[in-house]
């Protein structure tokens, strides 16, 4: 990426990467009612630049959700150099909110309109007794059939109308999503993960996909079935959504130009 030449006119394009433990936060976007990630990280960017500051963010994440990696833009002041915010801002935010690095970007540079992909995962603990210490998962005392589970991933791929996964009361203008990858992994005895790749999400649509697939691995769906439920494009075919504790934005992609990935 080039080197921006900074005037004193000019209120440079910040672009902070931050990791969050939303539990104990209504998700990303301000709210009139409860604390937010973004209300937390703009009172105090206003509190130092004494004016509006509005964070654009590569996406919302919903009430209790996680973040590993999430990307967030506002104005600066050319008073700071662009990594002093990310001191300036762990120093001052709850420990549940870490910037990970704060940077110069172009100005044509948008957080939210230059994402190619984001990827999402949706941790689950499948064991008997739940964690004493890991709220960040789904806990799942059940059985599971994780090779029907596996069978299943494979009809989510590719261009389709998700409506079947999307939560009540979403305003979009389409419900036709891109799924690159997605993926089972086992990262530890009776610790999973689902990793899915796609262009956008509609709300409550990853949580809702992998209610579906757990009532796969429960025998209450077939495998094949999945496909039907996709192209029904009906709510009410579809499986539960699961809890919003076991899922983490783990990655935005952007082009290359800009150097993020």
């Amino acid at each position: 990426m080039s080197e921006q030449v900074i005037s004193s006119t000019h209120s440079p394009n910040i672009l902070l990467k931050i990791e969050y433990d939303g539990t104990d936060f209504c998700g990303w976007q301000r709210q009139p009612d409860g604390p937010t990630i973004q209300s937390t990280i703009e009172d105090f960017l206003q509190s130092v630049l004494q004016r509006r500051v509005v964070l654009y963010a590569s996406g919302r994440t919903d009430s209790g959700v996680h973040a590993l990696s999430q990307y967030a833009m506002f104005r600066g002041d050319v008073r700071y150099e662009p990594q002093v915010w990310a001191k300036m801002l762990n120093f001052n935010l709850p420990p549940s909110i870490r910037i990970l690095e704060s940077r110069l970007m172009p100005d044509d540079f948008h957080a939210q309109k230059d994402v190619l992909s984001k990827t999402y995962e949706y941790r689950i603990l499948n064991r008997k007794v739940a964690s004493a210490i890991n709220r960040g998962v789904h806990f799942y005392p059940g059985k599971l059939d994780w090779d029907k589970i596996r069978e299943a991933l494979v009809c989510f791929i590719g261009e389709k109308d998700f409506k079947s996964f999307q939560g009540a009361k979403a305003e979009v203008q389409t419900t036709i999503r891109t799924i690159f990858r997605f993926e089972l992994l086992q990262l530890a005895e009776d610790f999973y993960a689902f990793q899915v790749e796609g262009n956008g999400f509609l709300k409550h649509m990853v949580r809702t996909m992998v209610g579906t697939l757990l009532e796969v691995g429960e025998g209450k769906f077939k495998p094949s079935e999945v496909s039907e439920i996709i192209a029904s494009r009906d709510r009410r075919r579809a499986g539960r959504t699961v809890p919003p504790s076991g899922l983490y934005l783990a990655k935005v992609v952007y082009p290359e130009r800009y150097g993020l990935n």
